[in-house]
Order: C-alpha cells, then structure tokens, then sequence
C-alpha cells in the first residue's frame, strides 16, 4: 500500500524561523509561504546569549511569546480552512479529513497528535473513504473486531491489548469531537454497550526495587555515559527524550538546592525539580566542550540494549528499558511517603490520575507483603 497523503488541511503555511545576528542576539520571524512564495513577518523578538540564569528564563519567555503569535496566526488561516469545508453538508466529510481538522485543533494547542495520525491510517485500512454519515453502532462493533482479530503491527503481529484499546477509546474520542462540532447528529458511541467496547488491560509497570538500584550501582559497565544516564533519571524521574537534551545551563542553585529547569520535550510543559544528592553524584564530570550533560548517549534504541546487556550481568531479570527509571522514581517518591500532589508535580504529570498508577504499585506490594506474613503462619 502507497504511503497516505496529508491533507492539505493538516500542513500549515506558518513557520517560526530564526536568524543569527552579527552582534550575537537571534531574531525571531514567521515564514509565511503562499503559493511557493515566502513572505517574512518579523516580530522584533531576540533570544540573547545566555550568560546567566536570569538571560535564559527571559529567553524562555521570549520563546513562549513567539510561539503564541505563530499559534494566533495559524488558527487565523485553520478558521478561514474551516468556514470553506463548511460550505458543503458537513455530514458528508470524509472520516480521514475531519481527523485532519481534529488533528490541526490539537497542534494548535500543542496536544499531541502522533496516536491521531495512527488511528487514521488504521481506520482508513478498515473501511476506505467513510463518511462521518457512514459511521454508526455497527461500524463502531465491527471496527473493534477488526482491531482484535485483523489489524496487525508493522512487524506483521497481532496487536497487543494495550495498543488494541488505545486504537479502539480514540475512534470514541474522534466521534465526541465530532459530534461537538456538529459533523454527526447522534453520537454512535453512546449506543455502544459495555461488551461492545474493547476493556484496558491492566498495566504492569516494571520498577527497580531499592536493592536491585543498589545492585546496579555497584554494578560496572564498560558504557559508563549509560549507567550515568539510567541511574540518574532513576533519581530525578527524567524521560529520556529530556535527558538526551538537557544542558548544564539548566542546572541552577537556590537557596542551597539544586535544580534542573526543563521545557519536557513529550508534554511542551516547564518542570522545576530539585535534585537530590543520588541525582547529582550521577552527573558526568562538566565538559565545557559541549552545552549537553549526556553528550556522546547513543539513541535510545541503543541505549535499551545497552541497559539488557548491563541489567544481565547484574543478576536482575525482567524487561528493563530506560522508561524504567521513571517508574521507579515514581514508586521512590511514593514509599517515601511523599503525597500525590507533590508527586505530580515533580514528575511533571498534568494528571494527577497518572500519579495514582505508582500509589496503587505501593499499595499491591503492601498486600503481598501481607499475605507472605499469613502463609508463614
């Protein structure tokens, strides 16, 4: 099958753009492109050389400011989009084109879209050029049908429950927006019944226990940059798309603490978060050569195997990837006794429903530890 076109409704003509300047600032301007024609809107906003804290976070602020008047213009032209595809019965809308438009109303938001453009591709493997007229009780049953027993990975596999419900839930969360916008007059979802609807299995996160980091960290391995990486994000809580990118520039101390200061690459959203002697010690010696920490981390598919490969000659069994180590400072934070609240603030969930996962972690491990009490007696 051909690779699937973009709607032109996805693609937007805005870009921001930045140009170095002679006397060492960076402007910033907005790439207007028109009929393969480039117009420049140049918007009088300058990033400055970061030689102190207090330069960053006003550059921080510069960048944000830039971003609204791009999302402000891009929304602009999405509406004029919208008031054309309008003109026609909205009813008759192909499915993949009002996926485009969703798609378009989420980056506008910065949502993450990589599931929607997924889930399109899938439907449109399922049912070619449906119509969001098309699309009743019997599509919705028929499609989770196709997701259990036909669809299959890139790899040629079946799916597995987790991806076959996160599939399933966004076709439900596609025809909610579709009904709020006026594109379907009755809500099919609604009609679905319980069994109609693929269940989420119950997730099961894997996490170091106190012992088995301990293991680790007395564990050598010949790609130190690595074990630094891994042990570290086990004592911050840092993903590995941050860790990749994080500079010594933002690392700062205040009032005797240290803090790492982050824009997370998955969610868009600034995190402060103290950093504790354990994360600290598992910092790579400062090589003023390079602004990144981890300079030198190979990608994480690499890393993943470097990780198998070092967990192994440790003696510690289970699937470890580097996704790991933040589950396991999730249940840290937790045993320590640390509330919710905090907890979610200093993983950087916007959720605090995703913090509740490693309390519930805890809180099996305290039963278990029960019941081991009641087979002994």
């Amino acid at each position: 099958m051909g690779r699937l076109k973009k709607s032109k409704v996805e693609k937007s003509p805005f870009k921001l753009r930045q140009r170095q300047l002679a006397d060492g600032r960076i402007s910033l301007f907005i790439d207007h492109i028109h009929n393969g024609k480039h117009s420049y809107e140049f918007l009088k906003l300058y990033l400055l050389p970061e030689t102190s804290e207090k330069i960053r976070r006003e550059n921080n602020r510069t960048a944000r400011l830039a971003d609204d008047i791009l999302r402000k213009r891009i929304e602009e032209y999405f509406e004029k989009e919208a008031d054309r595809i309008g003109e026609r019965d909205l009813a008759e809308t192909p499915l993949s084109e009002f996926i485009d438009i969703l798609i378009a109303e989420k980056k506008r938001k910065n949502n993450r879209t990589n599931q929607f453009v997924t889930v399109k591709g899938n439907l449109q493997l399922f049912h070619p050029d449906t119509r969001m007229c098309d699309i009743d009780k019997r599509y919705c049953i028929d499609y989770a049908d196709w997701l259990r027993h036909t669809c299959v990975s890139r790899l040629g596999k079946p799916l597995a429950p987790q991806t076959t419900f996160n599939y399933f839930w966004h076709l439900g969360i596609i025809l909610s927006n579709a009904y709020r916008m006026g594109y379907i007059r009755q809500n099919p979802w609604c009609l679905l019944d319980s069994s109609d609807k693929i269940r989420e299995p119950e997730r099961q996160h894997r996490f170091l226990t106190l012992d088995e980091v301990r293991i680790l960290e007395d564990t050598p391995y010949h790609h130190e940059l690595v074990k630094r990486a891994f042990l570290f994000s086990c004592f911050c809580g840092l993903r590995i798309s941050d860790v990749l990118n994080i500079k010594w520039s933002d690392i700062y101390s205040n009032n005797g603490l240290t803090y790492v200061s982050i824009i997370m690459k998955k969610t868009s959203r600034p995190i402060s978060i103290p950093l504790t002697a354990k994360a600290l010690h598992w910092l790579p010696e400062r090589n003023d050569d390079s602004p990144r920490i981890f300079r030198g981390l190979p990608s994480e598919t690499q890393i993943n195997k470097h990780l198998k490969k070092w967990v192994s000659e440790a003696g510690i069994s289970g699937n470890i990837h580097y996704h790991v180590s933040r589950h396991t400072y999730g249940t840290m934070l937790m045993t320590a006794g640390v509330d919710l609240y905090t907890a979610s603030k200093l993983m950087g969930h916007s959720d605090i429903r995703a913090t509740q996962v490693y309390s519930q972690i805890i809180d099996k491990k305290k039963q278990e530890a029960v019941s081991l009490i009641d087979d002994v007696f």
